[in-house]
């Protein structure tokens, strides 16, 4: 497995109730249900996303462990 480089963009982010600038990443995770009976698939449905947002200069990315964010996606025709 490859390690995926995503651009980063500069991102107003609020922490420790101070706001600040500063290149972000954000990472996709969408999440699917499947059920099948031996050769008969029951469900196979895209059931929601998680988005994560951190800088980009850290290596970790748990969001429990303060490093990411959780986010939502606005999306443009850009």
């Amino acid at each position: 497995m490859q390690r995926i480089f995503p651009r980063a963009s500069l991102t107003q982010l609020v922490q420790g109730g101070v706001c600040f600038e500063e290149l972000s990443i954000s990472e996709l995770g969408i999440f699917g249900s499947y059920l099948r009976n031996k050769d008969k698939v029951v469900i196979n449905n895209q059931c929601g996303y998680l988005m994560r947002t951190k800088v980009s200069s850290s290596n970790e990315g748990g969001v429990a462990a303060g490093f990411a964010v959780l986010d939502s996606i606005l999306l443009t025709d850009e």
